[in-house]
């Protein structure tokens, strides 16, 4: 069993340190914190600092946590952080100092603009020990682009809790149901719908996400509704949906993974939109084509679990090329007229998530990868001897 004292870095707000009791689904930090019993240093533990409050005012919460952290870090022998917005400047002090204490954190899009300049020419890598990424393409960026050695990063799939989204005995109305900010692209969908004897919701509404709301600033037609829900009331509009459609803008990150995700483990026929960044998690019997891409295709990361676990790859949705309203439209057409191939892909889609994806896989993942973190002494000395050399 692991005994390091373990710092947990957490973007949310966890009273005394305690994983909160919920009634929504359990979340990837919650199963964290009860799968490696951390310190907490969470928002709210942050703005109780003094010091955190005047760093919050200046810099924002991100990087007052980063501060408490590292102010802390010789009381721990692992600090933890859920996010690169958290990493970075925490990276930076450490490096600053010459720390050794090993850091891990989750890496959810490393190749911002904003971001780049860090791990190139920064190379705040050479103090964050391990990586854990979601998607292949960011692992190849990491890779190729960023100079990050492989042997820092993983790649973890993204997770949704089985127990509270999970199938629902509702009949399925003709309704298309769609939800979440990030990187939405509301406009292709509503062209793709305008007329379809079938009503479409909307769930146009994020906890984290700072992305405009597409949804209200696309014409919308009349069969369109757009509002906001809570967990409760998006599990039962999902629950009554025919279909679900993630349509997202062609990024080069796992956009969407969550309401993909949550979606699946309901049950639910899931039509996503295959950005460059999304195409690790649905499985597409047809041959979907989109633009060339300068990266080659390589498995996808739903691929290599099966493989690894000796089960069968079963198509579990259906993807549709960037920006393409006909072939939406084409999609949403089909699996409303066939029940049966609806249901095929929703219990595929939930044997998935099952199977993989699930809050448990997360943390058991998680788990290994930090517990499979040694000193990174040598890591750093290898990192700032390259640097040194010029390589």
């Amino acid at each position: 069993m692991n005994t390091r004292k373990i710092l947990f870095v957490v973007s949310a707000d966890v009273p005394n340190g305690v994983a909160p009791v919920s009634t929504g689904p359990r979340k990837d930090y919650v199963a964290l914190i009860e799968t490696l019993q951390p310190a907490v240093l969470d928002r709210t533990r942050a703005r109780q600092s003094a010091i955190g409050r005047l760093v919050e005012r200046w810099f924002g919460i991100a990087v007052a946590q980063a501060v408490l952290a590292f102010w802390q870090r010789n009381a721990y022998d692992i600090v933890i952080t859920d996010g690169e917005h958290i990493a970075i400047p925490l990276a930076l002090m450490l490096k600053a100092v010459s720390a050794t204490i090993a850091h891990v954190t989750i890496g959810h899009r490393l190749s911002t603009p904003k971001k780049r300049p860090f791990f190139r020419w920064l190379r705040v890598h050479s103090h964050i020990t391990r990586i854990a990424l979601h998607s292949k393409l960011q692992y190849e960026i990491a890779t190729s682009d960023l100079g990050i050695p492989k042997d820092q990063l993983t790649v973890i799939p993204w997770q949704a809790d089985t127990g509270f989204w999970h199938p629902r005995p509702i009949p399925e109305e003709r309704l298309v149901s769609s939800a979440g900010l990030e990187h939405r692209d509301y406009p292709t969908l509503f062209r793709a719908v305008d007329g379809l004897d079938a009503h479409v919701v909307v769930g146009a509404a994020s906890h984290w996400s700072r992305q405009p709301n597409t949804a209200l600033a696309a014409a919308r037609p009349s069969n369109v509704t757009v509002d906001s829900f809570d967990h409760a009331g998006l599990r039962e509009v999902f629950a009554r949906s025919a279909v679900v459609v993630v349509p997202l803008f062609d990024v080069d990150f796992q956009a969407g993974i969550t309401t993909i995700l949550e979606a699946m483990a309901m049950g639910k026929a899931v039509i996503v939109t295959q950005a460059a960044g999304q195409t690790d998690v649905i499985e597409d019997r047809r041959l979907v084509t989109r633009r060339p891409s300068s990266r080659p295709r390589s498995v996808s990361l739903l691929r290599e679990l099966a493989e690894q676990s000796g089960v069968p790859v079963e198509p579990n949705g259906l993807y549709v090329p960037p920006n393409d309203p006909a072939a939406l439209r084409s999609a949403i057409e089909y699996l409303l007229d066939h029940p049966d191939e609806r249901a095929r892909l929703g219990a595929a889609a939930r044997r998935t998530v099952e199977r993989f994806m699930s809050v448990e896989h997360f943390a058991a993942r998680m788990r290994a990868w930090v517990e499979g973190t040694r000193s990174a002494d040598a890591t750093w000395r290898r990192a700032d001897t390259a640097v040194a050399a010029g390589r």
